[in-house]
């Protein structure tokens, strides 16, 4: 009786799961409905199908082509085909970092734009490659050096606070809140204050404010190395300092003066470098805050590095305590990461977590279905953590190619996955779809290099090097090569500012003669500056990193390209008409016809990208996808659905190929909604046809761009 229920329970599905781990879920997910007296959603038909697969992997609707091939194709096995085609692809990348942009907060528009980008760029590749997600993790914890070494120091540069650094570390990758226990015990959770900082000790020698200044101090021959001194015997040791002695006396006496005039002008000098490298300084330890009040320790006191939960994190031979905390955090024996990923996943394909909220565990919560919830913890480590691999046989499920489910989970209800719940699209699925209908499939734009960022990173690069090699005593050499110059620059400050003293006492200064001399100290400042990194480095390149790192904007790189072979079939006045629709058309573009992956990150205020509720990348997922008035009436009269309708679109040119004025309206159809119209629709259609005549599908066209069928993910 009990395999009855579990049978009727279970619609026959329009496909049988590709993989065994995916008919696994499925079992699993059956076995629960039958539980709990529930069935199955309908099985999704290919129309259903194509627009979610190309939306959820690829991150936009598919076009008219690739609609209409799937839909064509007779082969069984085509969803499972898509499915790997669609994950093999640059859109996957594109959409899959939009994702991990709004987990980890990733922006361009901080003061380390450089580091950010090198960073942006470094996610990409290690998304794009596949990288094992544990891999990735280990890589972003124990990163070190200079962005021209690796992007993924943009991690660390990410929050000038550490300690506020750590709480979004363990939200992310471990599903916990601890940010509470930074200032007072948990009031929720069982994590006290010291419980926090133990964990911040792991991290807390992280240095980010590394300017390259540190190749500037003087090299102090006969520092003792004193762990090499506890290994010796007790005439090694007399032999070691005799001869560290012996070479500390052989060192030239350095010019302090000097060396204090070049660490002055170093200062402008070394502006470049600022906010581009990271330094891992062993044994830091932070300190309890002044207004501790607990009787477990005292204000003031150094915590030594404890981990909050699981196993310890005790470093091994020769081992960091941060590749410590690491392999910690990142080993399938630690209770909740490998759970973490493999729910935030799950939410990202079904639209809800199979615990909620997924960056809120505690020792308390328990999953919807428990035993799915293992199986899938337990998938994500025999995939060794490949997420391709591990969404792969989520999408080829047969509860994810289910209608989606339309009714809204009150908060605190459970939801037994029926199917996928019916979600709206994303500010990025929507941008990007825009994109697809102006100009195409544009998937492979996103795996271009930026020349111009690791050109200027090979430039730092070189030039901390230079500084590194030449130390402090080349330095002051340069120096003294242009003393004179420096030696005139700070007699001509000295005279400004006697003359602005004597201006003060005869009250005669404005604030006109302040700004002045500001500004006349800032220009001595940087030829004096210029003088030494010509000095280093030769007045090309010098010249080169003086004026900066400027990229040209990303949303205006590209414009619509002329189609030349539609331009040599025109007679004069259709040319002329042609090139004017395509200036207009470029006024209107602002970028849709590059991903939102390729744009500033986050968009400006008011860009569509914002209004359609994209993430501001200050909260760990913070992006809504609530509708607004503005967003209705950015897709009713905007720019951005002028140049979608514009006739040198994508869409509007395979509108002209098609015949007759109903072909049209059902190509708009599919490349809008990936179907054709209904029998009621093509009567009311055909009505809007009678009606409107030319202007019906400018009309159609709108209806369908505002209508929640285009902006929902079925």
């Amino acid at each position: 009786m009990k395999m009855l229920s579990l049978l009727l329970c279970v619609s026959v599905s329009a496909h049988a799961a590709a993989l065994p781990e995916s008919a696994k879920i499925d079992q699993l997910l059956a076995e629960d409905w039958a539980k709990h007296g529930l069935k199955a959603n309908p099985a999704a038909p290919d129309e259903v199908i194509v627009r979610r697969l190309y939306l959820d992997i690829a991150g936009r609707i598919p076009t008219v082509e690739e609609t209409e091939t799937f839909l064509r194709s007779n082969d069984p096995q085509k969803r499972a085909k898509l499915i790997d085609q669609l994950l093999a692809g640059d859109g996957f990348t594109s959409h899959l970092f939009n994702y991990w942009a709004d987990v980890l907060r990733l922006t361009d528009n901080v003061k380390g734009r450089l580091t950010a980008e090198a960073y942006e760029e470094w996610m990409k590749k290690q998304l794009k490659a596949n990288t094992p997600y544990d891999e990735m993790v280990r890589n972003l914890l124990t990163t070190e050096g200079g962005a021209w070494d690796s992007g993924s120091i943009g991690f660390w540069m990410r929050d000038e606070n550490k300690l506020d650094h750590l709480a979004y570390t363990v939200q992310v990758f471990l599903g916990t809140s601890i940010v509470c226990a930074q200032c007072h015990d948990h009031p929720f959770d069982r994590w006290s204050q010291l419980d926090y900082y133990g964990m911040a000790a792991f991290t807390h020698g992280m240095d980010t404010r590394g300017s390259g200044k540190d190749y500037l101090k003087v090299k102090k021959p006969g520092e003792l190395d004193k762990e090499a001194l506890k290994a010796m015997t007790k005439q090694e040791r007399k032999d070691y300092l005799k001869q560290q002695r012996a070479a500390q006396s052989a060192q030239p006496k350095l010019d302090k003066q000097q060396l204090n005039q070049v660490r002055e002008v170093m200062n402008d000098v070394m502006k470049p470098l600022r906010y581009t490298n990271i330094d891992w300084q062993e044994g830091r330890l932070p300190v309890l805050p002044h207004d501790y009040k607990y009787s477990n320790a005292k204000p003031g006191d150094s915590i030594q590095p404890k981990v909050m939960f699981g196993h310890e994190a005790a470093p091994l031979g020769g081992e960091t305590t941060l590749a410590a905390f690491a392999r910690w955090m990142t080993s399938p024996e630690n209770p909740r990461f490998t759970t973490v990923i493999a729910n935030r996943l799950w939410k990202k394909v079904f639209g809800l977590g199979q615990i909620e909220p997924v960056d809120e565990m505690t020792d308390s919560t328990v999953a919807s279905n428990p035993a799915l919830m293992a199986y899938l913890t337990q998938l994500m480590v025999e995939k060794k953590y490949s997420l391709k691999s591990y969404l792969r046989v989520l999408f080829n499920t047969d509860t994810y190619q289910r209608m989606a489910s339309t009714q809204e989970v009150a908060l605190g209800e459970t939801y037994r996955f029926t199917g996928p719940i019916l979600r709206r699209m994303s500010a990025e699925q929507v941008w990007d779809s825009l994109v697809t209908l102006t100009a195409g499939n544009v998937d492979n734009s996103v795996d271009a290099d930026n020349d111009r960022l690791h050109q200027y990173l090979n430039d730092l690069a070189f030039f901390l090097n230079t500084v590194r090699d030449k130390g402090a005593e080349g330095l002051i050499q340069i120096s003294k090569q242009a003393s004179a110059q420096l030696a005139a620059n700070q007699q001509q400050l000295a005279a400004m500012r006697a003359q602005l003293a004597e201006k003060k006492e005869l009250g005669q200064t404005s604030a006109a003669d302040s700004k002045e001399l500001a500004q006349q100290a800032n220009r001595l400042r940087r030829e004096a500056s210029q003088d030494i990194l010509e000095a280093l480095l030769g007045e090309e390149r010098a010249s080169d990193l003086r004026r900066g790192y400027n990229p040209k904007a990303k949303d205006k790189n590209a414009r619509p390209q002329v189609d030349e072979t539609k331009l040599a079939s025109m007679d004069k006045k259709e040319r002329k008409q042609y090139l004017a629709e395509l200036q207009k058309t470029a006024k209107n573009v602002q970028g849709l016809n590059i991903r939102a992956s390729e744009l500033p990150s986050p968009a400006k205020p008011g860009h569509l990208l914002r209004t359609f509720g994209q993430s501001d990348r200050e909260v760990i997922e913070n992006a809504s996808r609530d509708a607004s008035v503005p967003q209705a009436l950015t897709l009713l009269n905007g720019p951005i659905v002028q140049a979608v309708t514009s006739p040198i679109s994508s869409l509007s040119l395979h509108v002209q190929k098609a015949g007759a004025p109903e072909q049209k309206l059902s190509l708009l159809y599919t490349a809008l909604l990936s179907r054709q119209p209904n029998s009621v629709e093509k009567a009311m259609l055909a009505s809007v046809i009678r009606e409107r005549g030319s202007q019906a599908v400018e009309d159609v066209t709108h209806a369908l761009l505002t209508g929640s069928q285009f902006l929902f993910i079925e």
